[in-house]
């Protein structure tokens, strides 16, 4: 006699792998409960046993967030494994690998009349080791220098000024395309550079200050926002999500001394949760709350009602 499957359907499944994304599973997880959301945390000790039970059948979710897949390939077949049962994937793969790929989307960028640093893409170095030196005639020195994926500053020159070294760190990341870009010099509003890094959280704008230099983040409180066109970060944001295709991730804008708001960092993601209380260079624990409570919003509202509608 066969037994019939048990299938146990959760709201939200939540995937996570970086030991300092700890504090921020934990707020999400208690944000989800407290809004009457069933959430499951996947984590490498229940990995296996959780990608067995969605391949039996046993185990389904409505709506899955993979903070794991993009350092861990194991991670990413349970990720496709619920893409093909219909789970909604925030951030869908594909989506991801397109949008974190700054070469592959520069071009949409520009086309959607974002301002953008004047930009130069060039092939990896494995197809062609040295560049000509008519590459950099269009950039005053110093410029930028940045592969087209990665993220956390691996592979950046911030202040480039011979060919040499573009070409030496590609050398380094020698099957990737890179961004030859003209550095952006910011204006002062108050004391503070005007450098912003804006989150979009499920249709959700929310801005922060953000130094390029000492890369801290600073919460953009009404006393200190004066100066800022808060409608236009709105606006950029929500382009590139239109673009990106994606429900969560981060972007850089400088406001620079022409009067642009210029669009630096495309699309970061998975987004550093780190809190700030723990860790001088992570984010304001007062935005993790905001960024939480957007996602816990997020999700709510495309869960199915009673009477079958909805997400």
């Amino acid at each position: 006699m066969t037994v019939p499957t048990v299938t146990k359907l959760h709201q939200i499944g939540v995937a996570w792998n970086w030991q300092y994304d700890i504090d921020f599973i934990r707020l999400l997880d208690q944000a989800f409960h407290k809004a009457g959301l069933d959430s499951y945390l996947i984590g490498l000790h229940n990995l296996a046993q959780t990608t067995g039970e969605v391949e039996r059948g046993e185990r389904q979710f409505r709506w899955f967030l993979d903070r794991a897949s993009d350092e861990d390939a194991h991670f990413l077949k349970l990720n496709q494994l619920l893409t093909a049962k219909g789970t909604h994937i925030l951030n869908a793969h594909d989506h991801y690998l397109r949008a974190s790929d700054k070469a592959e989307i520069h071009s949409d960028l520009v086309t959607s009349g974002l301002d953008l640093p004047a930009t130069r893409i060039v092939l990896a170095y494995d197809r062609e080791p040295q560049l000509s030196p008519a590459v950099l005639e269009p950039f005053a020195k110093p410029f930028i220098v940045k592969p087209a994926k990665g993220s956390g500053g691996r592979g950046v020159l911030t202040g480039a000024k011979t060919l040499d070294e573009v070409n030496q760190v590609r050398a380094k990341h020698h099957a990737q395309r890179f961004l030859i870009q003209q550095k952006i010099e910011p204006q002062i509003l108050g004391d503070r550079r005007a450098w912003f890094r804006v989150y979009y959280v499920g249709g959700t704008a929310i801005p922060c200050w953000w130094d390029d230099r000492t890369h801290r983040y600073i919460v953009v409180d009404p006393q200190d926002s004066r100066g800022i066109n808060f409608a236009e970060l709105d606006r950029i944001i929500r382009v590139i999500a239109g673009i990106a295709k994606l429900d969560f991730f981060s972007a850089e804008v400088a406001l620079d001394t022409r009067g642009r708001y210029v669009v630096i960092d495309y699309v970061n993601t998975p987004c550093d949760m780190r809190l700030q209380s723990k860790y001088a260079n992570a984010v304001p624990d007062r935005l993790v709350q905001q960024i939480v409570a957007a996602l816990t919003g997020y999700l709510k509202v495309q869960m199915p009602s009673p009477n079958g509608s909805g997400g």
